[in-house]
Formats: structure tokens, C-alpha cells, sequence
């Protein structure tokens, strides 16, 4: 072999080398279901013979099993069995489960290495430092093999039929939209004889929900508990301030317009249920995520809040209800309080609607959002919203007595104005659909109702 054709055996090698490390070479392994601990999750329920288990992937869970990262395409594995020991066949309708629920092959699809994406990133690597390798696109050939590996392990691991016939048993995955935090999960069944529904709800790991970060059992000692009864609470609110403040206490808020009623579990499984989303503890990541959506104007359901205090506390517990884009959103803060109503806590908060975003010196993402001037539409907002799925067994107004002799400028701490009738909703929860009645006491609004 000549000296220059061992010269550029090497140069080939070298700039073939060079070209994939541009590329990045394609490794599809996905990991076995066995070591993946997402059954221990598991729960199960028995109707009429039909036993069903449930148990969802977390998003890093999903991409070890499946191999890609199935959260990014807004993808999360749900793993269903149906064990039908009973005499009567059932149709299970993945529609009620996620009426946007993807087919195993869609969501291998969606997941698929793009090949004229290895194409062209090995072709413009190569002609840029060897002309000749433009002739060599590996990536392209990977992708390729990969994508057939991907479709096999995707169609092997899905629910194989919605049909459950008498004596037998289906198990596999559906692929449903993304939840973070709390996923609520329905299961339907239809049979002969009418139909089976299961409703589960499931904690995904992954989400640190700033209502995690708040050790609320120990909040208040036992002196400082405050039990009374539901007549009691306009007269147990009389030193509550007109509004929330700033971190030291010298600049009003939002003004205080929700009361809610309610063991923490159960505001947080009802307020998910109706749509509402936990928010992540603001930090720098998630800072700097909300910031990036606010700027590209991308949907982040679960978008951390910026601080409120009240007595000297942010709050406890923020949920929101998201638009399409983070810019848009319904979302409450409560604080949790020493007052016990039937041995049930009541929280005491904030609601208002975001309809757009602004540059602002006064936070360290420089965005904040705009609110609607009208704090009462969003108030009724979540009245209509419990009362629709059954989950407020009683309703009230009360007045905010110190807002309604307060002479301040009705602004937040950001100066956007609001306008509000002075009165506070209090909400009873009920974790059994009910429908709800009005609270004993006398308000305008009620006597207008």
C-alpha cells in the first residue's frame, strides 16, 4: 500500500469519525418493563367480576421502557389489565380514558427517528470535510433500523384488543396525553347489561408541585386551632386584611376573594378533576421554563405562580387553569389557616384570570402576567366550574370588610387594576357528587340569586 493511499484511508476514517460524532450516533435500547419500577404504583379495583389495574408511567420511566423520550412529544403510557372473571363480554372505550388517546402505532410514529433528518445533517457534515462521504449518510441506515425496532416493541407492549370476552384477561399499554403530578384515569366498560366504570386517580412522580414544599401538619399547634360551625365563619373572618401584600408586608395585592373548605387531598383531587393543575415550586429551572413559554407563548399547564404573602407566608397552594398559551390562564392561590369547620380546614385565597404577559424589573425572569381587571368573572368562574361536576356541597358570599373600607387604589403589586363587588366566595367541597346549597348567611348577592 502506498504511503498516500494509507494517508487517506486515515483521513477517510477520521473525517468519517468526525462526521458522526456531528451526528451523533443512533443507539435505540430501550430498557425491560421488569426493571422499571412503575408497578409499584399499581392500583386495582373489583366490579361485577371485572377486576381493573392501573399504573402510569412518569416521564422518565416512559423513556427508559420505550427507548425515546414520549414526554416530549406530549405522550404518557398508561398500563391497563382487565381481568374479566364474570359471564358477560365487555367493550373497553379508551375514547372515556383521553378522548385525544393515541394508537401504539401513532405514538411509535410520533416517537420515530426522522431519517431525512440524518440525511441531511450526514450529508452537509460530510461535504463540508469530505465530499466523498456525502455517499455514506450511516445515521440515515440507523434511523431506519431503529424506527422498525421501535414500531415492534410499542405494538408488542399495547392493550392487544378492547374486547374482554367472559373468563379471560387483556393487559397492555394505552398511550393517553400528558398529566403531570395528579392523572386522573376513567376506565369503561360496556357490557350487556349497561356499563362498568372505574375511576382511578394516580400521583406521578417527576413534579415538584410547590404545595410539596410546605409542611402543613405542623403549621398550627393545637392551642391555635380555631373550631366552628358555618354560621361562624363571617365573624371568624373579621380580622382577615383586605389583600394579600408583598414579601415584607408594605404593598397590597390581590385582594382576597375565595374561601375553599376542604382536607388538602380533596382540594387537590377535585380541582384537577374539573381541569384545574397543580403548579411546580418556583425554582430556577422552572423559572426559566416559564419564561422561555412566555416568550414563545407555548401552553405550560403547570407553570409555578409568582409569590403572594399573607401573614408574613406565600401561599400554600396555587392551581391554574391553562389556555392554550402560558400567556392565558385561570389560577388561585390559598393559604392554609388555623380555622376548622367540622374538623375540615379552611383555606383562604385568591383568584384571578391572566390575559396576557408583561416585561417587568421586578422579578428575576423579567415577565409577569397581566390580569383581568374583572376579579369577579373569574370568582364565578370556579363556582359554575364545582358546581358542574358535583363537588361543592355548599356555597356563600361574605363581604371583605376591610377591602370595602379600604381607600387604597384597588391595584396589584404589579399595577394592573382591578374592579370587584367586595365579596368573597366560600366553597364547601364534597368528595361525593352532590348538589349544593346555599349557606345561612345574608348577602345580596344571594337575595338577587
Amino acid at each position: 500500500m502506498s504511503r498516500s493511499r494509507g494517508i487517506s484511508i486515515r483521513v477517510l476514517s477520521a473525517v468519517l469519525a468526525l462526521s458522526l460524532s456531528f451526528q451523533g450516533c443512533i443507539r435505540y435500547r430501550p430498557e425491560p418493563m421488569e426493571k422499571i419500577p412503575f408497578m409499584e404504583r399499581a392500583q386495582s379495583q373489583t366490579q361485577d367480576g371485572v377486576t381493573v389495574t392501573v399504573a402510569v408511567m412518569s416521564n422518565r420511566e416512559s423513556k427508559r421502557a420505550f427507548g425515546v423520550p414520549l414526554a416530549k412529544k406530549r405522550v404518557q403510557p398508561v398500563w391497563l389489565e382487565i381481568d374479566n372473571q364474570s359471564e358477560t363480554p365487555y367493550v373497553f372505550i379508551p375514547r372515556n380514558m383521553d378522548p385525544n388517546y393515541y394508537s401504539s402505532e401513532e405514538a411509535a410514529f410520533m416517537a420515530h427517528f426522522r431519517q431525512s433528518k440524518q440525511f441531511l445533517e450526514a450529508g452537509v457534515v460530510a461535504v463540508l470535510f469530505f465530499p466523498a462521504l456525502a455517499l455514506i449518510p450511516v445515521n440515515f441506515f440507523a434511523a431506519r433500523y431503529a424506527n422498525k425496532k421501535m414500531d415492534r416493541i410499542f405494538a408488542k407492549n399495547a392493550l392487544p384488543s378492547n374486547i374482554i370476552m367472559p373468563k379471560s384477561r387483556e393487559s397492555g399499554f394505552v398511550f393517553t396525553s400528558v398529566d403531570e403530578g395528579t392523572k386522573h384515569i376513567t376506565v369503561d366498560l360496556l357490557g350487556q347489561k349497561g356499563r362498568n366504570t372505574f375511576t382511578f386517580i394516580a400521583t406521578i412522580p417527576g413534579m415538584k408541585a410547590d404545595h410539596t414544599t410546605k409542611d402543613l401538619a405542623d403549621r398550627y399547634p393545637e392551642e391555635k386551632i380555631i373550631e366552628g360551625n358555618v354560621e361562624d365563619l363571617p365573624e371568624l373572618l373579621t380580622h382577615l386584611p383586605c389583600c394579600t401584600t408583598n414579601r415584607k408586608g408594605t404593598k397590597n395585592g390581590d385582594p382576597f376573594n375565595l374561601i375553599v373548605v376542604g382536607e388538602l387531598e380533596d382540594v387537590i383531587s377535585i380541582f384537577t378533576s374539573a381541569g384545574w393543575g397543580e403548579t411546580r415550586a418556583l425554582t430556577v429551572g422552572s423559572g426559566l421554563a416559564m419564561a422561555k413559554a412566555f416568550f414563545t407563548g407555548d401552553e405550560d399547564r403547570y407553570s409555578p405562580v409568582s409569590p403572594l404573602y399573607h401573614n408574613g407566608r406565600s401561599h400554600d397552594l396555587a392551581l391554574q387553569k391553562a389556555r392554550q398559551t402560558i400567556n392565558q390562564r385561570l389560577h388561585l392561590r390559598l393559604w392554609y389557616t388555623p380555622i376548622r369547620l367540622k374538623g375540615k380546614p379552611a383555606w383562604v385565597g385568591t383568584i384571578s384570570r391572566d390575559i396576557g404577559v408583561k416585561f417587568t424589573p421586578t422579578t428575576w425572569y423579567l415577565t409577569t402576567h397581566k390580569i383581568d381587571p374583572n376579579l369577579d368573572d373569574a370568582r364565578d368562574y370556579l363556582l359554575a366550574d364545582l358546581i358542574e361536576i358535583q363537588k361543592s356541597s355548599r356555597f356563600g358570599f361574605i363581604k371583605n370588610v376591610a377591602l370595602e373600607k379600604s381607600t387604597d387604589p384597588k391595584k396589584n403589586l404589579t399595577g394592573d387594576p382591578y374592579f370587584t363587588d367586595n365579596k368573597i366566595l366560600v366553597i364547601e367541597l364534597s368528595s361525593e357528587d352532590t348538589v349544593p346549597t346555599v349557606f345561612p348567611w345574608h348577602s345580596p348577592l344571594i337575595d338577587k340569586a
